[in-house]
């Protein structure tokens, strides 16, 4: 049974990861939803389908803010005990530096377990969840992206929209002004016409039956051209892939293929959980602040290796995926190598004298204390 000391421990501890991890999703959503509201501005995105993107992402984020919030938490939690040298009254009764060990792992191993299942269960179906809205929303998106009545710039400034009416199936009185790349200013008009997406991924407006001019203002050599159908390009390039198709995939999909990239997706799932625990294997370390110290030196240190961290995992995804490297190895090198920095740094306190009486209780404890 934990501990009175356990049990306050933990509670510092993820009282301040809650804090933290609400902290970062709230600052990873909020740029996502500037995302999409600029997306929806320019009509490549229909409103109504903002903030069930945001909430189905919320899952997806979490999992990959978890290592990085409980990095902090602890870094946050311990440098205060050391400050208030709560440690040093904790390591008279017998709790030293390595004792803490006990606390953090009471946390961080149902930590890992909540955050597999998220990775492995929930985040997959969300993702599939979120393909649908997002096609949902692209779809909706061809008819709004226009307001009757209203003149619309696209392309960059280099067209002026605008739309006499919407009827049910077709745009109504179209007037597209065109400013060409020698300087030209053409005028295509139309009766009716029509989004259309094609292959590419490339948003046109397809008109039917109407008039083009074409001229330099000021002068009076204007061409006048008449047709059945003309096509103006309205996007500047396809709409960019949100999320890989991989990440929709279920897991008992990804553990029966050996296509690398199925490989590399599922090494991806099981990373945050197995960060997790590294984590709290080196972060105690990391912590221990000498009186005196800075508040914040150590933190930035403790940022700056999950930073090389997060850094190798991208490489070592980016090998998996193009067959540079087996599943064997896969990411298992990364872990392995902070895991090795880990140990080193806890055999080098062992090796300095100060690790082997802190793994247990002092006898002269007090009662209160087991």
């Amino acid at each position: 049974m934990p501990s009175i000391i356990d049990r306050y421990l933990v509670r510092e501890i993820g009282l301040t990861f809650l804090g933290t991890a609400l902290v970062l999703l709230a600052m990873v959503l909020s740029h996502r939803l500037s995302g999409y509201l600029s997306k929806a501005a320019s009509g490549l995105l229909a409103r109504d389908s903002i903030f069930v993107l945001i909430g189905l992402q919320a899952a997806y984020f979490m999992v990959m803010l978890v290592p990085l919030a409980f990095l902090l938490s602890v870094m946050l939690a311990l440098g205060r005990l050391y400050r208030d040298h709560e440690m040093t009254a904790l390591a008279a009764c017998g709790y030293g530096p390595l004792s803490i060990y006990r606390a953090i792992f009471l946390l961080a191993t149902p930590l890992a377990a909540a955050t597999a299942g998220l990775s492995l269960a929930l985040v997959p179906l969300t993702m599939e969840y979120q393909f649908e809205v997002l096609a949902k929303a692209r779809k909706e998106a061809e008819v709004s992206m226009f307001t009757p009545g209203v003149f619309r710039e696209v392309l960059q400034g280099r067209h002026v929209v605008y739309i006499g009416a919407l009827g049910e199936r077709d745009l109504r009185n179209i007037f597209v002004q065109t400013r060409e790349a020698d300087g030209d200013l053409s005028i295509t008009t139309g009766e009716r016409g029509r989004q259309e997406i094609g292959e590419d991924g490339i948003r046109h407006i397809v008109l039917d039956y109407g008039h083009r001019y074409r001229g330099t203002p000021g002068k009076g050599d204007y061409e006048m051209v008449r047709f059945e159908r003309a096509t103006v390009r309205v996007d500047t390039a396809p709409p960019r892939q949100e999320w890989k198709h991989r990440e929709a995939l279920p897991t008992r999909q990804l553990l029966e293929s050996d296509n690398p990239d199925h490989v590399a997706e599922l090494q991806m799932r099981l990373n945050s959980p197995i960060q997790v625990l590294i984590i709290a294997l080196w972060a105690p370390l990391i912590a221990r602040a000498k009186p005196r110290e800075g508040r914040y030196g150590r933190i930035v240190a403790a940022v700056l290796i999950y930073a090389v961290n997060f850094n190798l995992i991208g490489v070592g995804e980016s090998w998996l995926t193009n067959g540079l490297i087996g599943p064997q190895l896969g990411l298992w090198w990364v872990h392995a190598l902070f895991l090795c920095f880990g140990a080193g740094m806890l055999l080098r306190d062992l090796a300095n004298g100060r690790g082997f009486w802190l793994f247990r209780r002092s006898a002269t404890a007090p009662a209160g204390a087991a």
